[in-house]
């Protein structure tokens, strides 16, 4: 079964409460069954947007049944050749969007997101995104 890395604007969407049923249900789902890779980048967003040290602690415990995703040293190298030819390609986009597509690239994960930049990355590399 596929893993999935949820961008921060697709989490960001599920924790509202006008979110549509059929998308939290899909984010509880992939919870559900293990399907999730939280990066540490997405999860420092997540974080970082708490209310108060309350919401982060919890927040924070959640997010510690998720799948933790690290990079090894080589990827940073690999991440530069990316970015470099997303730019080169036309395609200029935020680093963190850039790392958070070449980690799913990199894994053979899908992603699940709200964000533009993820569907112009999409046209031209193999990013496998559920938007």
């Amino acid at each position: 079964m596929d893993k999935v890395i949820i961008d921060t604007s697709a989490w960001i969407k599920s924790f509202r409460p006008q979110c549509d049923e059929a998308f939290s249900c899909l984010v509880k789902d992939l919870i559900f069954k293990a399907r999730v890779l939280i990066p540490g980048i997405i999860k420092t967003e997540l974080l970082r947007g708490t209310k108060g040290k309350k919401e982060y602690n919890r927040l924070n415990e959640l997010l510690k049944g998720l799948e933790y995703l690290s990079v090894p040293e080589e990827f940073w190298e690999k991440l530069s050749a990316f970015y470099f030819e997303l730019f080169r390609k036309g395609i200029a986009i935020p680093l963190t969007d850039t790392y958070i597509a070449l980690l799913c690239i990199e894994k053979d994960a899908s992603l699940l997101h709200r964000d533009k930049h993820f569907d112009l990355i999409a046209e031209k590399f193999p990013l496998k995104v559920l938007s």
